[in-house]
């Protein structure tokens, strides 16, 4: 039986949840929440509140395509209903967030996965090798130019409180993750001084990361370059790792792989069937899952300036 989703906020994010979604016999649109009546959702049916959304027992999974902040509090909700839930990302503006969504998904027995699609780029036999070790260095570009109107609009994108920040926990979210997924959890974040569109609104983020196995990340995220690219390079004494613009390079020991590109919608539609998967068996899912996110959002939450995130 297809799994039915009830996608909340249809912008930019949930139109793409739909779009992945539309070929998928896993599972499929049940409703759309959406508050803006101007926002056309095409023939989808349209749930008239958050509230009829949690009644509906077509919705067996809510996914959260709205900001980052007060999207903690909706996760809840939707798991005290029974839903499993799935959190676009950042998925939280915090560590305690975190922890507030995984509690209530315990309570509720439900899962809750997180749309870091890019984590399915990475095969098996890259996640088999232990990166997480002292020996190991990583260089981090992502670059994707913003004209400052994209930020300056009215709405939930010039509000830091809302969004967490601009290009780092939008963009550089997804390459920063994939970091975090082969070298562990963060211990300190040292940044450069970053450039602000509006206070609290990145451009540009430039830092390093030293991880609890010792592992290094000198990374750079940027709206202010015409020059598209998402780089992500792994040295250690045993092999590399590379992973340019969806494209996976590995040298493990004498033997070299290359992975081709895989569609960015194609990697959501990953992500959903992973989700079905976990409503029918009550698992979390295998490479989405919430807990995998602490790493980012502690880095994230630096960027911020929260301070004390790293524990």
């Amino acid at each position: 039986m297809s799994l039915g989703v009830g996608i909340v906020g249809f912008g930019v994010a949930g139109r793409q949840h739909a779009a992945a979604l539309d070929p998928m016999p896993e599972a499929g649109v049940a409703a759309v929440l959406e508050l803006d009546a101007s926002v056309d959702t095409g023939d989808l049916r349209r749930a008239g509140s958050w509230r009829e959304l949690l009644d509906d027992p077509d919705v067996e999974l809510v996914a959260l395509c709205v900001p980052p902040g007060g999207r903690a509090g909706m996760a809840v909700e939707a798991l005290e209903a029974g839903k499993a839930i799935l959190l676009e990302k950042p998925p939280a503006v915090s560590a305690a967030e975190i922890d507030m969504i995984t509690d209530a998904a315990a309570r509720a027995r439900r899962p809750v996965g997180v749309m870091l699609q890019h984590r399915v780029r990475l095969p098996d036999q890259v996640l088999a090798v232990d990166w997480a070790n002292p020996a190991v260095t990583a260089v981090l570009e992502v670059s994707r130019f913003r004209p400052p109107a994209h930020y300056r609009r009215t709405g939930w994108r010039s509000d830091p409180v809302a969004a967490l920040g601009g290009i780092a926990a939008h963009l550089g979210v997804h390459y920063l993750d994939l970091a975090c997924q082969v070298l562990g959890r963060p211990d300190t974040v040292t940044l450069t001084p970053t450039r602000q569109l509006a206070e609290g609104i990145d451009t540009r983020v430039t830092g390093t990361v030293v991880f609890r196995s010792g592992a290094t990340l000198a990374f750079t995220v940027t709206a202010e370059s015409t020059v598209r690219t998402e780089r992500l390079q792994v040295l250690g004494p045993d092999g590399g790792l590379s992973i340019t613009d969806g494209t996976v390079i590995t040298q493990i020991g004498d033997t070299g792989r290359t992975w081709p590109t895989a569609p960015t919608a194609a990697l959501r539609g990953e992500v959903y069937k992973e989700m079905a998967e976990s409503v029918a068996t009550g698992l979390p899912p295998r490479r989405c899952h919430l807990e995998g996110a602490r790493a980012v959002t502690d880095i994230l939450a630096a960027v911020a300036g929260e301070p004390a995130v790293l524990a």
